[in-house]
């Protein structure tokens, strides 16, 4: 069957637990009579290679659909040295693998759905029919559900990267050993090898069993390692034994998020899907729920961002995934005290719903205050670094600092604020424009012709800025307008490439500096004065008025907005740094913005699109850095009319603006 021959309704790539979970549940619901349906996988498998368990209620969809094949149900749990819980309201199932891929086949047989032993090398797209390449044939369909794992994981720093080993044996003892009805979640009774290390026990009979090790760490764990240690293990809980058969594993545990497929067509599934749950590794209940979603939208006919099929995860449950997994990566010895006291202060059923993300807040405080504290708190503060929020919280304190010292000393709270933009400006305000150079194409004199360019414009707008003051602020706040809210659709959207999300980035941009401000209007039109040279003008006018008020709650509502309909956490970031900022003076507030979030936001940018670290890029800017620092003192100490640190301030904004005009240009030409 040739990509000449025939168009596909779907292919399926692999026949793994979320492909089959898929296929049966279309099957079960009649989506794929008179279709035409094509399944690559390449493996004809024999051997029971791993288990598939999860907890349910009994009428549970899940239960319904999958009873055939449920070899086992466990009305009790134990958990290392806690007590016996029983759960018959909410047994725990075992599936062996093996018996759900020969279910699969045999419902495939019965529907005459074909299986090509054959792997995919890639696949293309042409007039949105999707050509699957094997190695001697293609073949044509107008959906792909690929369970292939992603082939590049990008080694982002934020996110974490563990492994979920386990090298299991099924055993049978001499002795009536076991409680058939009662499985060990995790025995921790065992050698923790500077990982997370417990034994999983899955009863048979009274007699056999499956005993597995697992690991949750970095490094996987090693069979014979693993061999050791069960035998140990088993000779001293059970007594003499003989293995029928062993199965080996690994799951990945990350926090890493594999985004959709570039082709609208082609549904990620399985691991790729991201259904795996990050902190425990279990996913057969998603990928169970993954299926009726997609079953769901065939059903209703919406093929609308069919790609971007998923199923619903509330964003607190992947941070407290990530708490999780920073623990486990850099203090693997507390994996085993959270674990004994997760289970033995809470309820089993408290604890099935936490791992299903179905808990509440309420009980979600409950269980972290049961568990220690500092193991968490410590891995707040590493989340805080990992997501770049340790910058917030510096701000914070800047702020309360400097109230402190306000209600101490005017002076010395003077002196804190020039510290503080001082050195913010010399470590990230200034080097991020500072690395302009690096995005354009390097030839024999480009660095000279780059200075003398840029130092041409600078000039020309610092010589309009004396001549025309009013035009020159005026073309100041709108092209800042469009490359501060630029940057901020870069952090947030990751692109700005159309006419509207031009006009977006404009709005955001204008949206900032509006309510910084009108925050701050009386010193705003202090500034002014200086700014286009009328010293004489009187101020009682410009008193905080409700319209000031009124254009700086629009404007952050406009923010706010945009953080509801986004749902992105880094508008919050912003605004919580804008609110942070009304009860400073104005130049320490645009200073808090300008650099905890436009240049650090700048710097993360340009390390990732330069394939950077700071050191390198401090390398590359520090000789530009200096000359923006001389061209400054060149403005500041040829200003004859500054009388005031007012004037001062105005002569500052000046120098932003002058070279701020370049940078915008080449900043704007890097994000395309």
């Amino acid at each position: 069957m040739s990509s000449k021959n025939v168009i596909n309704d779907f292919v399926f790539i692999g026949l793994g637990a979320s492909n089959s979970l898929i296929l049966l549940t279309l099957i079960r619901k009649g989506l794929l009579k008179n279709k035409k349906v094509a399944i690559f996988e390449p493996e004809s498998k024999t051997n029971n290679d791993k288990t598939y368990c999860f907890w349910s209620k009994q009428g549970e969809q899940i239960i319904e659909d999958l009873t055939p094949i449920i070899s086992h149900r466990f009305n009790s749990v134990k958990v290392s040295q806690s007590p016996v819980q029983d759960i018959d309201s909410q047994p725990y199932h075992y599936i062996r693998s093996i018996d759900l891929y020969n279910h699969t086949l045999n419902i495939l047989k019965q529907e005459q759905i074909e299986i090509y032993r054959k792997s995919v090398n890639h696949i293309t797209c042409e007039n949105e029919i999707y050509f699957v390449h094997t190695e001697s044939e293609s073949y044509q369909s107008n959906f792909v559900f690929d369970s292939r794992p992603s082939s590049i994981v990008p080694l982002v720093h934020h996110n974490i990267y563990l492994n979920q080993s386990f090298y299991g044996l099924h055993i049978k003892c001499e002795k009536e050993v076991f409680h058939k009805d009662t499985f060990e979640m995790m025995n921790f009774n065992v050698d923790q090898n500077d990982h997370t290390q417990f034994v999983y026990i899955i009863p048979f009979s009274t007699s056999e069993a499956l005993v597995e090790l697992t690991r949750f760490g970095t490094d996987k764990i090693d069979i014979n390692y693993a061999s050791c240690v069960l035998d140990k293990f088993i000779l001293r809980d059970f007594g003499e034994y003989q293995i029928l058969a062993d199965e080996f594993g690994c799951i990945p545990m990350t926090t890493h998020i594999t985004p959709p497929n570039s082709f609208k067509g082609i549904l990620n599934t399985g691991a790729s899907a991201n259904l795996i749950k990050p902190s425990t590794g279990y996913g057969f209940k998603n990928m169970h729920t993954f299926a009726l979603n997609v079953a769901e939208r065939i059903e209703s006919n919406n093929f609308e961002k069919f790609n971007e099929i998923n199923i619903d995860s509330k964003k607190r449950f992947k941070f407290y995934d990530k708490l999780l997994l920073i623990i486990l990566k850099y203090w693997p010895s507390k994996g085993k005290i959270i674990f004994t006291s997760l289970f033995k202060k809470q309820s089993v059923f408290t604890v099935f719903s936490f791992l299903d993300e179905k808990s509440s807040l309420r009980q979600e405080i409950k269980i972290f205050a049961s568990l220690p504290t500092v193991p968490f708190l410590k891995a707040l503060y590493l989340y805080m670094k990992m997501e770049n929020y340790t910058r917030y919280a510096y701000a914070f304190f800047i702020v309360c600092f400097y109230l402190i010292l306000f209600d101490l000393s005017f002076q010395l709270a003077a002196y804190f604020n020039y510290g503080v933009l001082i050195t913010g400006l010399i470590f990230v305000g200034i080097p991020h424009g500072a690395l302009d150079h690096m995005f354009l194409k390097k030839k024999s004199n480009y660095q000279f012709l780059f200075v003398l360019k840029y130092l041409s414009i600078i000039t020309l707008y610092y010589i309009f800025w004396q001549s025309f003051p009013s035009i020159a602020l005026i073309v100041f706040i709108i092209y800042s307008s469009f490359h501060f809210g630029e940057s901020e659709l870069m952090e947030t959207d990751g692109k700005v490439d159309s006419i509207s999300t031009h006009f977006k980035a404009f709005l955001m941009g204008l949206s900032i500096l509006c309510f910084i401000i009108f925050s701050h209007l009386i010193e705003v039109m202090q500034l002014v004065a200086y700014l286009v040279s009328i010293p004489d003008l009187s101020f009682s006018q410009f008193e905080i008025t409700s319209i000031s008020v009124g254009i700086a709650i629009l404007s952050f509502t406009y923010i706010l907005t945009l953080s509801i309909i986004s749902k992105n956490r880094s508008y919050f970031s912003l605004l919580f740094l804008l609110l942070l900022g009304v009860r400073v003076p104005l130049v320490l507030a645009f200073g808090l913005y300008f650099i905890f979030q436009h240049s650090f936001n700048a710097w993360q940018h340009l390390k990732e699109g330069l394939q950077m670290n700071s050191m390198q890029l401090y390398k590359k800017s520090w000789f530009y850095t200096l000359g923006a620092i001389l061209i400054f003192l060149f403005i500041a100490f040829n200003a004859n009319e500054i009388k005031s640190v007012d004037g001062l301030y105005a002569k500052f904004f000046i120098f932003i603006a002058c070279i701020s005009l370049p940078h915008i240009f080449l900043m704007h030409t890097f994000y395309k």
